[in-house]
């Protein structure tokens, strides 16, 4: 006689039908991922707010001049964030897309000034 199981028919079609629950008893997943619903994960972790730059005046009317035109854009701006907001105020105010040349300078003039902030 050897090792045979033997598995009714009901048994047999829930394996069939469920390959989590096959994949469950086989010990490929763990017991967390087995009961969780399926498309629901663990909240991310709160992320933690930057803390403000101390802007000098000249710093101070560069990003209220920049935060005219993009209004998401926080005062602990990272480098890439102030990239973004240059990038996108450009398109806005460049020539070639309807917008003013002295502004267009103006705000490259902001840029450069409120860059060293980011790139220390």
């Amino acid at each position: 006689m050897g090792s045979e199981t033997f598995v009714n028919a009901s048994e047999e079609s829930l394996l069939r039908a469920d390959p989590s629950h096959m994949a469950y008893l086989m010990g490929q997943i763990g017991r967390h991922e087995f009961n969780s619903p399926r498309g629901h994960y663990p909240r991310p972790a709160a992320r933690p707010q930057r803390k403000a730059h101390s802007f000098s005046p000249s710093q101070k009317e560069a990003f209220d001049f920049l935060k005219t035109w993009i209004m998401d854009l926080s005062e602990g701006f990272t480098a890439s964030e102030l990239k973004k907001a240059f990038r996108q105020a450009a398109m806005i105010l460049h020539p070639d897309h309807g917008g003013n040349t002295q502004q267009f300078v103006t705000l490259k003039e902001h840029y450069n000034c409120l860059r060293p902030l980011v790139s220390l």
